[in-house]
């Protein structure tokens, strides 16, 4: 039997009000807020130090209209793709097994412990020291301080996979890749997309220290050499264009990844609501 709503009248319809909102509405505030803050601080605080924002904006905009941002940005962005690419395939084979054999969660529990725990900067200046200041060492350095946050995502989803459809399969004479695509995979879907977006994150925070350290192409060099002539406005450019950028990979592509995967749950559970609803009006009518 359906239940009615004991939620007070005022608490739902706020509830409700939120949920009306549009989302775009909240990231326009925090950008207004961030924006006010920067005037605060360049206009009256630190007129000295922090840049205008309408100086900023204008070495932005030479940034974005020119050639150099685009091939810095272009090198950087490789070296992320490729980083992350060695960490989910390597996260995601060390994740599965961690999550189906003891043995083999016994094995690289420690690897799990110090890997996302340890100082990126103190294991980026051993790599690139013992690599060679390379984009080589570069990769290699990004693809072993992803690994570590890629398995754990992929380890604890892994571990809460439902063992009675592998026993359906395996009464159905599934062979091992059939099971592996049709059982495992899709089940590693939420997982697999967490271990993307904090992988990912995690990848791109690292680059840039990388590039800062000791490489002499990539947007970390550049905002690094501006640092060096005391240019705190294209500084602030070069990170403003970089972040900028996570953003649409953010929004563009993750996000539409997502909407994908979780498609058919959110119209589930959509009409699940719809149905909810029409049986607490039913239940209404018949109480009145």
């Amino acid at each position: 039997m359906a239940t009615v709503d004991s939620t007070p009248p005022a608490e739902r319809a706020n509830a409700d009000h939120v949920k009306r909102t549009p989302k775009a509405l909240y990231r326009a505030l925090f950008l207004g807020a961030v924006l006010a803050l920067w005037w605060l601080a360049s206009a009256v605080l630190f007129s000295t130090v922090i840049p205008t924002i309408g100086s900023t904006l204008d070495t932005v905009w030479h940034l974005l209209t020119g050639a150099q941002f685009y091939q810095q940005l272009w090198v950087t962005a490789q070296r992320v793709l490729l980083g992350f690419a060695i960490a989910f395939v390597a996260g995601l084979v060390i994740g599965t097994a961690m999550g189906r054999s003891r043995a083999v969660e016994a094995f690289f529990e420690m690897f799990i412990v110090i890997g996302t725990s340890q100082p990126g900067l103190f294991v980026s200046m051993i790599f690139l020291v013992a690599l060679g200041l390379s984009s080589t060492s570069a990769i290699i350095t990004l693809a072993y301080l992803a690994t570590p946050i890629v398995t754990v995502s992929i380890w604890q989803g892994a571990k809460r996979m439902d063992v009675h459809l592998e026993e359906v399969a395996t009464v159905f004479g599934y062979s091992r890749m059939t099971r592996i695509r049709h059982v495992i995979l899709p089940q590693l879907a939420g997982p697999a997309l967490a271990a993307v977006r904090t992988g990912l994150g995690i990848t791109w925070k690292y680059v840039v220290m990388i590039e800062m350290l000791g490489l002499t192409e990539g947007v970390g060099y550049e905002v690094a050499r501006s640092f060096q002539l005391f240019d705190l406005r294209s500084v602030i450019a070069w990170t403003i264009c970089f972040l900028a950028f996570v953003l649409i990979v953010e929004y563009l592509v993750i996000r539409t990844i997502e909407r994908r995967i979780y498609g058919w749950r959110d119209r589930a559970a959509g009409k699940l609501l719809d149905e909810e609803a029409v049986a607490d009006e039913v239940s209404l009518v018949a109480h009145a």
